[in-house]
């Protein structure tokens, strides 16, 4: 017989390699089926982060891109690592999912409000 359990964030599951926190499978649970001796881990895809537009002014900045940027290099330039590229595409919903375009302004979360911002998503 086997059985699910549902819904635990990954870096609390002992059985599981820690990740790092601004990694974007950070807003999924992990789940995980017991059958016997044997577990099986999986993400539920069913979430997804939504920025709302009401967000406080004061937590961004903006730059421009001057050449079409790819969004984990653009997450590198602003904040030393590439694993926020998804932080600043949702933040900027654009037309063009690849790249930034150049000649843009690209909004972003200010890096001093970042880990803020990121609890506030994975609790």
């Amino acid at each position: 017989m086997s059985s699910i359990n549902n819904g635990k964030i990954r870096n609390n599951v002992a059985e599981l390699e820690k990740i790092n926190d601004n990694l974007y499978e950070n807003i999924f649970r992990v789940n995980a089926i017991t059958n016997g001796e044997k577990s099986f881990y999986f993400y539920n895809l069913l979430n997804k982060v939504i920025f709302p537009d009401n967000l406080d002014s004061s937590l961004f900045s903006e730059a421009v891109v001057t050449t079409d940027t790819p969004w984990t290099t653009l997450s590198f330039k602003l904040y030393g690592t590439i694993n926020l590229w998804w932080v600043l595409y949702l933040v900027n919903k654009p037309k063009y999912i690849f790249l930034a375009k150049g000649g843009t302004i690209v909004k972003y979360i200010r890096p001093q409000s970042m880990g803020t911002i990121l609890r506030s998503i994975t609790i």
